[in-house]
């Protein structure tokens, strides 16, 4: 299976990279404008993920601290713009979660019914 291949980012507090079809976010995104750097990194991941026809990723948040509403847009943004593909360009997003956050169940829940045919959400301790 192809890989997911972007530049990773490092800005005000939080990390995003890719490895293999894992997409992973850490630290903590308080930022008031996350935007700036979220949009072109998720921009480029789902045109990694069309471009090699990959069918399942996942999005590993278990070391993101905080995410702010603005963060959380950007996400939806995504899971917005993949429900938009037609039928056999879509993927799945598996939403890898922490219970040590709590933010993270109720929110990825949430944003889980925008699209439960193509998202999912994994607790890990």
């Amino acid at each position: 299976m192809p890989d997911i291949n972007v530049k990773p980012v490092s800005e005000s507090g939080i990390e995003m990279k890719a490895d293999g079809t894992t997409i992973i976010f850490s630290g903590s995104i308080n930022h008031p404008r996350p935007q700036m750097f979220m949009e072109p990194f998720i921009e480029d991941v789902h045109n990694s993920i069309v471009d090699n026809k990959i069918k399942e990723v996942d999005l590993d948040i278990t070391d993101l601290r905080f995410l702010n509403s603005s963060g959380i847009r950007e996400i939806v943004d995504w899971v917005l713009k993949m429900s938009k593909l037609p039928e056999d360009s879509k993927y799945k997003i598996n939403f890898v979660c922490s219970r040590e956050h709590k933010w993270q169940e109720s929110s990825i829940s949430t944003l889980i019914y925008l699209n439960q045919n193509y998202t999912n959400k994994v607790m890990k301790d």
